[in-house]
């Protein structure tokens, strides 16, 4: 769809998903409906909001799914992932600390994420 990747992003403080994120993920949803693919990357690049939309509407309870799917198996991979590095010899892997740490602050991201789709699915 053309957008840069600095602009895929899920919020740390509020847990929201950028808009270009939902379209990226919807776009690849359609993959299975090339003429609904195609109206929505048209509606994109011709700014047509309202078309976007229309799809986006049609096709929610999809890229809600694969969303909340999406983060809930991150965060299950960075768990096991946090669990294999805190066993790790710290003589042999001098920056675990530091990846957990990081660790930590993704799914800390990922929770935000989390319960901001929990909110949706009440919809």
């Amino acid at each position: 769809m053309g957008y840069d990747h600095s602009r895929m992003l899920f919020y740390k403080d509020t847990g929201e998903v950028s808009s270009e994120v939902w379209d990226v993920l919807l776009y690849q949803i359609l993959q299975s409906d090339p003429e609904n693919q195609q109206a929505l990357y048209q509606a994109h690049v011709s700014g047509d909001f309202e078309t976007k939309q229309t799809i986006h509407e049609i096709y929610f309870a999809q890229t809600y799914a694969t969303m909340q799917n999406h983060v809930n198996n991150f965060i299950q991979q960075l768990d096991e992932l946090s669990i294999k590095a805190a066993g790790s010899d710290l003589k042999v892997h001098p920056r675990i600390p530091i990846i957990l740490r990081h660790n930590e602050f993704i799914k800390n991201t990922f929770l935000a994420v989390q319960a901001r789709l929990q909110g949706y699915s009440s919809w």
